[in-house]
């Protein structure tokens, strides 16, 4: 082979690959093939699990507006502390809560009035409320709202010129409000609620006898 051949087949073959280069040259920048997509899942929502029986306690504060419709005395605000059982059943679709709650607490809610010569004992040491729950699931907690109709036991006295003279009665009417609850666990859960219970007593021989309850209270439930 010459000297000639020999530097010649190399600079051929140089010469045909800048060829074959120059249409992509000639297009400029090529543009990457694009990253694949990757499709994220649609969240799932999680509930907390509600549904079910439970049983639980309750300590409370209550003020109760009585307004005695006879004598001198005008209205007067008893006040005093309870301590309840009670128990309910709770059933869930979706983030919905609905149940039915009942409660029997004893209380010391007392007070007396004097006016003009008259003076007006009021004390209420027994109260239950039978209601419905309507409670929102948000995990572990569930605000709801609830109401029913209520009970009490209420004794009254009432004294002036002519004497004095007492009376029991049994209070019916009705109660509402609203609360959350909050599960710590799956067993237990721990709430707070305002219940506004308004009852309609009689006191024998006088008159009627209004009552206007606010009542706030906190508690713990087992759950089963």
């Amino acid at each position: 082979m010459t000297m000639t051949k020999k530097f010649a087949l190399p600079l051929l073959a140089g010469l045909i690959g800048g060829a074959a280069a120059l249409p992509a040259l000639a297009g400029g920048y090529i543009e990457p093939a694009p990253a694949p997509v990757v499709v994220q899942p649609e969240p799932v929502l999680s509930y907390g699990n509600w549904a079910g029986g439970y049983v639980g306690a309750n300590v409370g504060w209550n003020d109760d507006k009585a307004d005695p419709d006879f004598g001198a005395t005008g209205s007067m605000t008893a006040n005093g502390e309870s301590f309840g059982l009670g128990a309910g059943y709770n059933w869930q679709s979706g983030a919905w809560v609905y149940g039915v709650e009942g409660d029997i607490s004893t209380a010391d809610i007392s007070d007396s009035e004097t006016s003009g010569g008259d003076e007006f004992e009021s004390k209420i040491d027994t109260m239950a409320t039978l209601r419905g729950r309507v409670g929102y699931d948000m995990g572990n907690w569930m605000p709801y709202v609830t109401a029913g109709v209520a009970a009490a036991k209420a004794d009254y006295s009432f004294e002036n010129a002519a004497g004095r003279s007492s009376d029991s009665d049994t209070l019916t009417g009705y109660t509402a409000g609203f609360g959350a609850e909050y599960k710590i666990n799956d067993k237990w859960s721990a709430k707070g609620e305002y219940l506004y219970t308004k009852f309609d007593g009689r006191f024998e021989g006088e008159g009627d006898v209004d009552h206007d309850v606010n009542s706030l209270r906190l508690g713990m439930n087992y759950h089963f």
